[in-house]
């Protein structure tokens, strides 16, 4: 081959490499960009001094990190019976819709 070939050769390599480092150096700068967008949002909502929840009339949520262990399975517990006493109206709305005989035990007047 001659001399011209392979200064050719390598120029266009060189010119590959390039083109393939700008393509990594955009994707990691489109992730990194998503990644920051993302942290901007989870820390609106985790602020507790947000202003947008106390504007929106609802309250804001509270962290479970500053709570003692006692209040958080308290907390727990009255969400479990909460979420437990509402599948049970949703079951007896239900089974009467249809016309589907009951569970004695669901009846909480029995």
């Amino acid at each position: 081959m001659e001399w011209w070939t392979w200064i050719l050769l390598w120029l266009a390599l060189a010119a590959l490499a390039l083109i393939f480092l700008g393509f990594l150096a955009w994707r990691i700068f489109r992730g990194f960009t998503g990644v920051m967008d993302e942290l901007g949002r989870a820390s609106e909502l985790l602020s507790p001094d947000s202003v947008t929840h106390l504007e929106s009339g609802s309250r804001p949520i509270p962290l479970a990190i500053f709570e003692t262990p006692a209040a958080v399975r308290a907390e727990n517990s009255r969400a479990a019976r909460l979420r437990q006493w509402q599948r049970l109206e949703r079951r007896v709305r239900r089974r009467s819709l249809r016309g589907q005989p009951q569970r004695l035990r669901d009846l909480p007047h029995l």
